[in-house]
């Protein structure tokens, strides 16, 4: 059996805390904003901004856990399908900056751009919390 760290445990904690219940319920939250704030021609909102950002937060939060794990021996971080949960997550901080730069490849649906790319978002991340509970 691993012994796991304090903060190795308190990183686990709050990744899977943002990840399941806070990221799940802002991408509700930003996709309805967004859509009703919308206005065309204006510089991007400061939700659109700042997003991206918290799921890169969560990525490497992730990210940290998973590689601190592998390096003190738990071994089913490499075994499918958890294999997968770094992956999608580091896939969903890229689809946030994609969806939420300069050149969303959704802007001509205007108001709907930001729930559509959100939606996406929010497959991701249910997925994600999904394959974590079944390793």
């Amino acid at each position: 059996m691993v012994m796991v760290d304090p903060i190795f445990g308190s990183v686990r904690q709050i990744h899977a805390i943002f990840g399941r219940e806070v990221l799940s319920i802002l991408i509700v939250v930003a996709a309805i904003y967004l859509a009703f704030t919308y206005r065309p021609n204006v510089p991007r909102s400061p939700v659109a901004r700042i997003f991206p950002v918290l799921v890169d937060i969560q990525a490497t939060l992730g990210l940290i856990y998973w590689l601190v794990g592998i390096f003190s021996g738990i071994t089913y971080f490499l075994t499918f399908p958890f294999i997968l949960h770094p992956l999608l997550g580091l896939a969903t901080a890229v689809v946030g900056h994609i969806f939420f730069g300069s050149r969303n490849p959704f802007a001509k649906l205007g108001r709907w751009s930001a729930p559509a790319a959100l939606g996406i978002m929010l497959v991701l991340v249910l997925s994600n919390v999904m394959i974590a509970t079944m390793a």
